[in-house]
Formats: structure tokens, C-alpha cells, sequence
């Protein structure tokens, strides 16, 4: 007799099979793969996921397209609840079995042959692709993926493949870690996969350009206004320039109202969120956190080496000695484009002055930015101790004091942990500013991120707290 958990995983392995011809494969990688079978309660599906972040992204996200699914499996109906607390255990499935005639694709409203899709994926890989013109630098194969942009790169793929699916897609993030990459790799994704659909990106400055020009003359007007509207997407880049615009705010309101009622997929990146965005009418405000809201936030060390070594390989510099990739992840973390561009210049001067390329060569070209990089961490101890206090509304005192309560305990290793992460300080260091050892300094680097991985609310506050800081300098 079938058990319980083996209907259970039956149903889940159908509903997976369905998924696949929709979703793209990193994303079920990422998502779908993750997730645990639990156990089965009449017609539910009990599946296990790790934390509670994961539950509710996931449930916000493909709580929808999950449910479709699962429903008409062997002429059933199914439901699906989640419980937290499980870690996958990656076994390498069998391949779905050869099906006669290729399954299609769904890209919107239109079909696209499976064959296809992957000849045309495979295309980009191989060779340099064109569109527009130009030769096709951001794409979804060349943005690294880690902790700090998964939630971000499979909303943004999702939306490559299914338009509409996730409305409006909210990207922000400081300057230069990657933002634009994924808007981009967005609408090439979408022209590969279907080269008559009407995308337009633009930059919200390019924007405010074509609507100041186009007040002149009443054709202009008429082509500024449909360039937005006679579309199937619109991407706009650092959509908080609207700021303090009273009349693009209003063209950007009525022209999202008419795409949002169509459909037609909206994606919008920012430095900020929506909420932080001063002199944003409320009414935009409420219409860019009605869709999916995600954050990048800067490259850990990791990521940084890995797009370092992607670099090298992408410019035939793969040579490069390891210790100097080594050296410029670890002292060039404020932005993806200028450690990018650091290593570019490195290899450029040495290519010009006939010198190889070492740790203190790379020093020397380098030296006004790294001292750039170092004087924007020289956020002090006690400004750190005062913004966490105004944040979560304690005084000073109460952070340095040795009072335990959770109100208080949590907000103190909050600001042992920036107090670390943004100045490099040592531990005894840190410790001697709050009046503590350095033992206590070292449990808050440790908790924190794991407090950060099952509460929302606390990751969002140290994520804000760390821009805040870093934008002070």
C-alpha cells in the first residue's frame, strides 16, 4: 500500500513536471528543488522549506502558479501548506520521460517551442548576440547569483519568461551592484525568447528628457506618450529620479494605471524603496509596492571573486594571478562596477608599461581608489551606536548598558555587528566600545545573520540601517 509521504511525493514530482514547462530551469533550481516532502493530510501536500522567509516569499511568489499545478492531477485536485525547519536533501532526479512532440514554452501569451528556446539560449552562450545593434553584455548566464541577489534574480527571471506573472517587479539596491545588469538581461531574455514583443527600457532621466522635449510640439507629445504605452513592457532604471516632478509623476501614474490594467509587465529599479523615495506622491508609492519588492544588497567577499574570475575570463585575462583577485575582493566592496573596473585598469596598465601583474602593481594603479574605498568605511563606532538607538527607539545608554531584555539585547549585537561589518574593527575593539569582551562581539556576528534568516522585519532594519550608514559618507 502507497504511503501517505509517497502519494504525497508523486504529486509533487507531477505538479514539477507541469512547472517546468513554464518556469525557467534555474528557477526551479533554486526554489522548487529546496523544497522538502513532509508528509500528506487528505488532499494537502505538506511540504518543508528551511526558514520562514523562505515560506513567505515563496507563498507570495509562485503561491499562484503552484496551486494551477496542482490542480487536475490524475483527475484530482490538490492544496499545499508549508512548515519551516527543513533542510533539502539534493537527490539527482530522473529526467522526465522523452515526450513525441517537444512541449512549448509560455512567454506571455504566445508559445514558444522548447527547441527553440534552448537553441536560442544556447546561441547566446556561444556566440555574442545581437539586439539593437549592439552586442548583448547582460544577460542571465553572466549575473553571479548569491545570498544577496537570488530573491531578485529568479523574480526578474520569472517575469523574462512569464510577463505579468509578478506586477510591478521592484529591484532597489545602492549604486553599482548590479541592478541594471538584471533590468537588462530582462529585456534581452524577453526579445530572444520572442523578437516581436515590445519592450522599452529606458532610464527615468531619459524619460524626463523625452517628456520635457515632447511639450513643445503636440506630435512629439503624442510619440513621447505612446512610446510608454503602445507596448508589452516597460523597464525604467532609477525610477527615484520622478522625485519632486509633479508633472512626470503624473504622466508615470496614468501611464502605469493603463499598462497595469493591460497585463504588460513593469519593472522598476531604484536606489531606494518606494517609501523612502522623498517628494513621491503617495498614490505612485502605493502602486510600486502593490507587485514584488526585492532587494540586492552589496556582493559579499564570495561574490566578489566570483564576478572578479568571470571578469577576468570574460576579457581572455584568466591568468591573472589568484592573489590579486584575492586582493581586490577584499579591499574593493562599495560597488560591482567599480571592482570591475579596478580590475580592467589593472590589466590595461599592465598591458601598456609591459609590467606583470602583482599585488603591488595592482597597489600602485590603484592607490587614490583604494583610499577612496577606505576613507568610505570610516563610519565611526559612535555613530553607529546612535543611529541604531534612534532606529529602533532606544537612547545610548541603553545600547552600552547591561541590560538583557530581547528589546534591547537584539538592537546592541545589531550595532556590534555593523560596528564590524562597515569600520573592519577588531573584535576586543568593538567590545571595548559597548563595555563588553570580545567573545560577545564574535556571538553577535554569529547571531545576527541567523536572526536575519527568520525575521523579515530585522533583516529589512540592519539592510536599512547599512545604506543609511554608508550613504552618511
Amino acid at each position: 500500500m502507497t504511503s501517505d509521504k509517497s502519494r504525497a511525493a508523486e504529486i509533487w514530482q507531477a505538479a514539477k513536471a507541469k512547472l517546468r514547462h513554464i518556469l525557467h530551469k534555474d528557477t526551479m533550481a533554486q526554489w522548487f528543488d529546496n523544497i522538502v516532502i513532509v508528509d500528506m493530510d487528505g488532499s494537502d501536500i505538506i511540504l518543508g522549506v528551511s526558514d520562514e522567509f523562505f515560506a513567505d516569499w515563496f507563498t507570495n511568489n509562485f503561491g499562484d502558479i503552484l496551486s494551477k499545478a496542482l490542480n487536475d492531477i490524475d483527475g484530482n485536485s490538490y492544496t499545499f501548506s508549508l512548515r519551516t525547519g527543513f533542510e533539502p536533501v539534493h537527490v539527482k532526479e530522473e529526467p522526465p520521460a522523452a515526450k513525441p512532440e517537444p512541449k512549448a514554452e509560455v512567454v506571455g501569451d504566445e508559445p514558444v517551442p522548447l527547441q527553440v528556446a534552448i537553441q536560442q539560449r544556447t546561441a547566446r552562450t556561444s556566440r555574442p548576440a545581437t539586439i539593437h545593434h549592439g552586442v548583448v553584455r547582460h544577460t542571465f548566464d553572466n549575473f553571479v547569483v548569491g545570498e544577496e541577489n537570488r530573491y531578485a534574480f529568479a523574480a526578474a527571471e520569472m517575469v523574462a519568461h512569464s510577463p505579468g506573472s509578478y506586477n510591478p517587479l521592484y529591484i532597489y539596491g545602492d549604486t553599482g551592484i548590479g541592478k541594471t545588469h538584471l533590468i537588462q538581461a530582462v529585456r534581452n531574455e524577453m526579445l530572444a525568447l520572442n523578437p516581436d514583443m515590445r519592450v522599452r527600457y529606458a532610464s527615468c532621466e531619459e524619460i524626463l528628457n523625452d517628456f520635457v522635449d515632447s511639450l513643445h510640439q503636440r506630435e512629439k507629445y503624442s510619440k513621447f506618450r505612446s512610446s510608454l504605452r503602445d507596448i508589452d513592457a516597460l523597464l525604467v532604471d532609477d525610477v527615484h529620479a520622478l522625485a519632486n516632478k509633479e508633472q512626470l509623476q503624473e504622466q508615470f501614474f496614468n501611464t502605469f494605471n493603463d499598462l497595469y490594467r493591460q497585463n504588460k509587465q513593469i519593472i522598476l529599479t531604484s536606489d531606494k524603496q518606494p517609501c523612502e523615495i522623498q517628494g513621491l506622491e503617495k498614490r505612485l508609492i502605493s502602486r510600486f509596492e502593490s507587485g514584488v519588492t526585492t532587494e540586492i544588497t552589496p556582493p559579499g567577499y564570495e561574490i566578489r571573486l566570483a564576478i572578479l574570475r568571470q571578469t577576468a575570463d570574460e576579457y581572455m585575462c584568466s591568468k591573472i594571478d589568484p592573489e590579486v583577485l584575492d586582493f581586490l575582493a577584499v579591499n574593493i566592496s562599495s560597488s560591482v562596477r567599480r571592482l570591475k573596473g579596478a580590475l580592467l585598469r589593472v590589466v590595461c596598465s599592465a598591458s601598456a608599461t609591459g609590467n606583470r601583474i602583482t599585488v603591488p602593481f595592482a597597489e600602485t594603479v590603484l592607490h587614490e581608489l583604494l583610499e577612496d574605498e577606505n576613507s568610505a568605511k570610516s563610519v565611526s563606532f559612535e555613530e553607529i551606536q546612535s543611529k541604531v538607538a534612534a532606529h529602533f527607539g532606544l537612547r545610548i545608554s541603553d545600547i552600552l548598558s547591561n541590560r538583557r531584555p530581547r528589546n534591547i539585547a537584539e538592537p546592541r549585537m545589531v550595532a556590534m555587528y555593523l560596528c564590524r561589518t562597515l569600520t573592519g574593527g577588531s573584535f576586543p575593539e568593538i567590545g571595548a566600545a559597548f563595555g563588553k569582551n570580545h567573545a560577545t562581539v564574535m556571538n553577535a556576528m554569529k547571531k545576527i545573520p541567523e536572526l536575519c534568516k527568520t525575521s523579515e522585519s530585522l533583516r529589512h532594519s540592519v539592510q536599512l540601517l547599512e545604506r543609511q550608514l554608508k550613504q552618511k559618507k
